[in-house]
């Protein structure tokens, strides 16, 4: 038998200290992932308290509550066509307790749109969507705009343009108007950026501004409080069956279906990610759930990871060559 010396003693003892120890780590980590959540979760929104997002939101994180039995809390981030808070949450720990709201903007246009972007929407996790919105061309109810083409030509023989609300430069319902407005010929329109629903709302009640095209607001016309001209979408909107579509007034290019998704920072450990995304599955084919958004004007949709990222990249491939051609770019 071979002796062995002192230094291989020692080399082979830290050898496996560094086994024990490494294993120790690796099962604690699967135990963790096992046991999530066992805390607060955070989801942070990027649009103010108020609105469709805000009920959806709140319906997902009651029912995820509910079944962790951990309380999963909103963080109203809004500004910057949600870049504000997906750089808040693309930065944070990827221990899946700081998840984000991810949208239309935020992960398949903003990448397009702007010039110095301080996240990658790429590199986040998809965890699953939650649902898609149509976007409706509204009018204030006494407008003198009755029909979709009398709002196109009174924009087309404005001096100064028609004015339009949206939730902020650069996001979905800017480009979609400013693709309206190229694709119709009109010379100009006038934006009006606001931080979200409540306020551009009111101000087209109240006649500050000519028309929006946007998905929450469609609570509002199914209230009588504002009137669609028309709808973004590829069929009749269920609740507005009267309400023709972009394609049925002439414009079939002028079409958006903006989405809800979650998402995590890059690095979220699969297990969680896909936890979550089993959940949100389950919630979404909940019939007491449909119910719950269709009264939003919400569609739930949903996936798997795979299928979550397929749809996010169409969208995104879709309007990248739109945005280019209409040169739009914001720093």
């Amino acid at each position: 038998m071979e002796c062995i010396s002192k230094s291989q003693s020692s080399t082979i003892g830290q050898w496996l200290s560094r086994c024990f120890w490494a294993a120790l780590i690796s099962s604690s980590t699967v135990f963790a992932q096992s046991d999530y959540p066992n805390k607060p979760v955070r989801i942070v929104v990027p649009f103010s308290a108020g609105g469709m997002s805000d009920g959806l939101a709140r319906l997902y994180t009651k029912e995820l509550s509910d079944r962790f039995g951990q309380p999963f809390i909103l963080d109203f981030k809004p500004g910057a066509a949600t870049n504000i808070g997906a750089a808040s949450v693309a930065t944070a720990t990827p221990d899946g307790y700081t998840l984000f709201m991810s949208t239309m903007a935020s992960h398949a246009l903003n990448k397009w749109s702007y010039k110095n972007l301080n996240y990658d929407p790429d590199a986040m996790v998809n965890v699953g969507l939650l649902g898609v919105v149509p976007s409706f061309l509204v009018v204030r109810p006494d407008s003198p705009f009755k029909t979709f083409d009398d709002l196109v030509r009174a924009a087309k023989s404005s001096p100064q343009g028609l004015s339009y609300g949206t939730h902020g430069a650069g996001g979905p319902h800017h480009l979609i108007t400013e693709l309206l407005r190229s694709k119709a010929g009109i010379p100009q329109l006038l934006h009006i950026p606001y931080k979200g629903l409540p306020q551009s709302s009111v101000d087209l009640i109240g006649g500050r501004i000519d028309f929006m095209i946007d998905g929450a607001s469609i609570n509002l016309v199914d209230g009588g409080r504002l009137r669609a001209l028309a709808v973004s979408y590829p069929k009749r909107w269920p609740s507005q069956p009267n309400v023709p579509t972009m394609a049925e007034v002439g414009y079939p290019d002028v079409a958006m279906t903006t989405f809800f998704g979650i998402s995590a920072p890059a690095g979220t450990p699969i297990q969680i990610v896909e936890k979550l995304n089993q959940a949100l599955k389950s919630i979404g084919t909940s019939q007491e759930t449909e119910k719950k958004m269709l009264a939003m004007n919400v569609l739930p949709l949903p996936l798997n990871r795979q299928e979550t990222s397929e749809f996010i990249k169409e969208q995104s491939d879709k309007w990248r060559p739109v945005i280019k051609s209409l040169n739009i770019v914001f720093e």
